[in-house]
Formats: structure tokens, C-alpha cells, sequence
């Protein structure tokens, strides 16, 4: 039985191997046109015209004598190509340190890889720790190119490049496209409990942040299962802390209060999200906020929280330092929302310009964000303050677009994958 099992994954990586090799006869041929070369100049005393024609249009594949020798007549760098067996190795490593969040392994393989040329799976391989460090910037660039190709890729690189692709829409707030785009892998995943894992945890973290608790919950489930089996510990962590997020979401108590130490294996924007979340829904939210890091968007959030509360409890010496921090940070964190500005407004009690604010300046970025649940309270808000003006229609108003905005990112409408 395991002879048949293994005789048959050797026979799907050839089978994978096989359809890459196709990408060398794009390089070689790319490479001949700039060196403005004919195919007669380039193969003789290595080849015949017929046979370099043959690998330039994918109709055969090179040997590794030949491909040496070709390369060689054309100036080209040895190490430059890698050969499709290597590209799959690559990807399938590239797998493992993502599912383990293991970023100095990511790094060393992010390295490996760089020195060659284009390739696809190459390219998903960059994706995925562009990623797992938070560089969306180029994993934008990445995403958006590497779209280009989907008919350059079989099943597992398809996979693999979504799969990728769901965890940047996650990261980029995009949930909804996040989870259009993860439904196309379901059918193709292979016999991988590592793959399994990441696609069950994308899935938790896309129905949660979607108000679709009962999904998260049970994608959740299966995901911190296999983070058990093989000990991983960093996302298993993770795991908790978006689960008592997602718990607060619901209207819930969470379940698991992470302590200091688990809290250690958590990036800085997750942790400070984190503690955030859990002031909002605690009577002693300080046990949360003064262990915020200065770091992100996030951060000028929970000090907006942090001041808010010693305003509320007429502890003026301490609101005034927080809001002494929140201006120095300002600009230093390009926040588009001046959190001074709004605390101002709530400690003069001028309502009805709170709620201008709100509607202009907040409520923008915060659907932009598809944080359903700080846009709810923004919305809540500007609905509690025309409700004291007796602008009842309008304060429904509020309640029901907020009700369209959730029911709009929680349908399900297809993409076309270009």
C-alpha cells in the first residue's frame, strides 16, 4: 500500500515537473532575441536548428547537457534557471515555513530563490513571504502580476498561488474577495495536512471577520486540530486570539484571555488589535490598553480608548498625556482619523459635530477597512446622536445601511480570476 502511494506522488511531481519544463524554452528563446542571435548561431556544434526550435515552442524538453551548453553560448549565468523539480521542492517548502510563520526560514529560502530568473511558482514563493512580513507593498505587486499566468499553472502552483492569495486579501481587510477567491481551492487540494491547515485557518479568519461565527467556528476547529498535531505553537496562538476577537464580535465573552506569555508569539499589529478589542468590552479596559505597543494605526486607536476612558472618569492629568501622545504620533503614523480631534468633541459635548465628523471622516475608513465591528459602533453612534436630536428616520437610516453593508459582504458573488 505505501509503495502505490509513494510510487503515485512521485508520478504527480513528475507529471508537475514536466509542465515547467516548458517555461526554460521561454527563457532560452527571450535570451536569443536580446543577443539578437539566430537559432542556427545559437545550436551549431550543439544541436540542430529543428531541436532548439522544438525547446524555444515547448514541443520537447531539453536535456540538461544540451541546456548547459546553450546556455553557455549565450553568456548566461548557470545558476540563473532552475530546473522544475527544484521550483516544486521551493514551493512545497515555502508551504511548511508559512504554515509555521517561520519568517528567519522564509527569509533564507526568499533568498535562494531571488537569484533566479522569472519563474511562476518562483513568484508565489516570493508572494507568501512578502506576506508572512508584512510587505504588502510589493506583495501587491506580486499578487497582481502572478494573476497574469494562471494558464501557465497546473493544479498544485494553482493552488499554492491561491492559497497565497486568500491570506493577502486577509491581510488588506478584503474578506470577501479573500474568500471568492479561497472557495476555487477547496476542489483542488491535494492529500496535504499542511495545506489543509492553512486552508481551514484563512477560512476561520475570513468568516469570522465576516460576522459568520458558526463557519469560523467550525473551520477553526479543524485548523487548530492539525496546528496540534504538529505543534504549532505560533499559530495555534494566533488561532485564540482571533477566536476571543471573534468571540467579542458576536456579543460573546472570550474564552481564552491570552496571558503575557502567550501573547509573545503574536506580531506587534495582531497583539495590539488584540488588546483593543478586549478593552472595548471590559469594565477595567486599562488591564488591556497599557500594554499597547507604539506601533500602527491600531495603536492610535486603543489610545484613543486609553484617553477616552480617563475622560470619562475625570482623570484630566492622565487624558491630557494621552492626548499629548496622540498628537506627536499623528503624523508620524499618517492616521487620516485626528483622534484629538474626536476626543475634543466628545469632552465639549458638541454632538451634533461629532457626528459630521463621524459620517465624513471615520465612517469611511472604517467600511474601507470592512471592520464590521468598529463600523457598527461608529454607525451606532451617529444613530444614538440623531436619535437624541428626534432624527429618528435618519437614525434608522444608519441601523439599516449598516445592515446592508453586513449582508453585502457576507454574500457570496463570484469574481472573474484574471
Amino acid at each position: 500500500m505505501i509503495e502505490v502511494l509513494n510510487n503515485e506522488l512521485k508520478r504527480r511531481k513528475d507529471s508537475i515537473a514536466q509542465f515547467y519544463y516548458s517555461g526554460i524554452g521561454q527563457i532560452l528563446r527571450k535570451r536569443r532575441l536580446e543577443l539578437d542571435m539566430t537559432q542556427e548561431a545559437v545550436s551549431v556544434g550543439i544541436c540542430s536548428n529543428t531541436y532548439l526550435s522544438k525547446i524555444e515552442n515547448n514541443q520537447i524538453v531539453v536535456n540538461r547537457e544540451h541546456l548547459y551548453l546553450i546556455m553557455e553560448r549565450m553568456f548566461m549565468d548557470m545558476d540563473s534557471i532552475t530546473f522544475p523539480e527544484e521550483m516544486i521542492e521551493y514551493l512545497e517548502k515555502s508551504a511548511k515555513l508559512f504554515f509555521y510563520k517561520d519568517i528567519y526560514g522564509y527569509k533564507a529560502l526568499f533568498d535562494e530563490v531571488s537569484k533566479y530568473q522569472f519563474s511562476i511558482l518562483l513568484q508565489i514563493v516570493k508572494l507568501g513571504y512578502y506576506i508572512l512580513i508584512e510587505d504588502f507593498e510589493n506583495a501587491e505587486l506580486v499578487y497582481s502580476e502572478s494573476f497574469r499566468y494562471l494558464q501557465s499553472l497546473e493544479e498544485y502552483g494553482f493552488t499554492m498561488l491561491l492559497l497565497y492569495a486568500s491570506f493577502y486579501n486577509v491581510a488588506i481587510n478584503d474578506y470577501k474577495n479573500a474568500r471568492i477567491i479561497l472557495d476555487k481551492v477547496e476542489s483542488l487540494l491535494f492529500n496535504d495536512e499542511i495545506l489543509y491547515g492553512l486552508y481551514n485557518y484563512c477560512k476561520f479568519l475570513i468568516y469570522g471577520n465576516l460576522n459568520l461565527q458558526t463557519k469560523a467556528f467550525e473551520t477553526g476547529t479543524i485548523a487548530v486540530n492539525i496546528f496540534n498535531k504538529y505543534s504549532n505553537i505560533i499559530r495555534i496562538n494566533e488561532l485564540y486570539l482571533w477566536r476571543d476577537i471573534f468571540a467579542i464580535y458576536d456579543g460573546n465573552t472570550a474564552s481564552t484571555y491570552l496571558n503575557t506569555n502567550m501573547l509573545r508569539f503574536i506580531n506587534t499589529k495582531e497583539r495590539n488589535f488584540y488588546l483593543t478589542v478586549m478593552a472595548t468590552k471590559c469594565k477595567t479596559p486599562l488591564i488591556y490598553l497599557e500594554q499597547l505597543e507604539p506601533e500602527g494605526d491600531i495603536y492610535l486607536l486603543g489610545l484613543f480608548f486609553k484617553a477616552r476612558y480617563y475622560l470619562l472618569n475625570n482623570e484630566m492629568d492622565k487624558y491630557n498625556e494621552v492626548v499629548k501622545i496622540l498628537d506627536d504620533k499623528h503624523y508620524e503614523f499618517k492616521s487620516r482619523i485626528e483622534y484629538s480631534h474626536l476626543l475634543k468633541l466628545i469632552k465639549t459635548k458638541e454632538e451634533w459635530n461629532l457626528k459630521e465628523y463621524l459620517i465624513d471622516a471615520v465612517l469611511p475608513i472604517t467600511l474601507k477597512k470592512q471592520n464590521l465591528y468598529f463600523l457598527k459602533m461608529v454607525t451606532m453612534t451617529i444613530s444614538e446622536i440623531l436619535e437624541k436630536k428626534k432624527r429618528y428616520k435618519d437614525a434608522l437610516s444608519y441601523v439599516l445601511k449598516f445592515e446592508q453593508i453586513l449582508l453585502s459582504q457576507q454574500t457570496e458573488t463570484d469574481i472573474e480570476l484574471k
